[in-house]
């Protein structure tokens, strides 16, 4: 191979799999290019994500990753990097909202630092008035809310200009429509699309992997696997609170400056859900995080 037929390419990863990276070019024409690590990176590759940018040796359509340029954002469950905005997507119906779940994965978007907004999918199923008391209960607790249905277009316009110049992540639970509201806003994707089990309520799992997909030249989107559980290993106790939009009004007001809102005295989170400002349902949710939060963080210190 002559030195001249080698070239040096700054692309970003679109998939990976079994320690093959697949890279596409940031400028140029280039095709896609199937690339491997060797040398010093070869003994971090696991470490190598999808969305990095990297700077990678090209011939013709092989290449070598030589080095995995500064990150600007990075988003683990499920793992990607260089994010612009994170999509959280549940139903409305088939499978109905559960709150707690709805908390983790809002949890994980708010502890990511990566701008995000949450779908309600589905719209359809349910009509509007219930559509509307819903987003309306997480908007007011401080969230960017918009209602979807891919059976009527609901919501396609508004999203796709969210979208316009971003790399954005769909996430949420399987079965909410992830795969056919990505097809819908973006219809050359034509990503599988999956059947709720009548027998379980669960989705089954139509996308196995993390990949990025091009809408156009400065637009791309990822599909990910559903989940029906996600970890908060990463979580203090002390800080979950402040992931709850509609707590933080009271943070910093209670007596005591380690108040984790559990059974501390002259809480003032607790002082508003007396006094109704704070919904149960949420304070709730909250305690059955907080409980596996702590739980995660005294197994640190077995």
């Amino acid at each position: 191979m002559e030195k001249d037929d080698i070239k040096m390419s700054v692309g970003r990863v679109v998939r990976a799999i079994g320690g093959i990276f697949y890279v596409e070019p940031l400028t140029g024409k280039d095709l896609i290019a199937e690339c491997s690590v060797r040398g010093k990176l070869k003994l971090t590759n696991s470490d190598i994500l999808v969305g990095d940018k990297v700077k990678y040796l090209l011939e013709n359509s092989k290449g070598v990753i030589t080095e995995v340029l500064p990150r600007e954002s990075i988003l683990k469950r499920p793992y990607i990097t260089n994010v612009d905005l994170l999509v959280v997507v549940f139903a409305h119906e088939n499978p109905v909202p559960n709150p707690s779940l709805m908390a983790r994965f809002l949890i994980i978007a708010d502890s990511s630092d990566i701008p995000y907004v949450l779908v309600f999918n589905k719209t359809d199923l349910v009509g509007k008035g219930k559509a509307d008391k819903l987003a309306n209960i997480y908007r007011n607790y401080g969230y960017q809310v918009y209602c979807t249905s891919t059976v009527n277009n609901l919501g396609k316009r508004t999203l796709q200009k969210l979208l316009a110049g971003k790399v954005s992540v769909f996430t949420g639970p399987s079965g909410v429509g992830k795969s056919a509201l990505l097809n819908m806003l973006c219809p050359g994707l034509k990503l599988k699309t999956g059947i709720l089990s009548s027998k379980i309520s669960r989705g089954k799992h139509t996308t196995r992997e993390v990949q990025l997909l091009k809408v156009n030249p400065l637009t791309s989107v990822a599909d990910t696997p559903g989940f029906s559980q996600i970890g908060l290993e990463h979580l203090k106790p002390e800080e979950l609170a402040s992931l709850f939009p509609d707590f933080r009004d009271y943070l910093g007001k209670c007596r005591f400056n380690s108040c984790i809102h559990q059974n501390e005295p002259e809480c003032a989170l607790k002082k508003g859900l007396e006094n109704g400002m704070i919904d149960p349902e949420r304070y709730n949710s909250y305690l059955e995080l907080l409980k596996e939060v702590k739980e995660n963080w005294a197994k640190r210190y077995r």
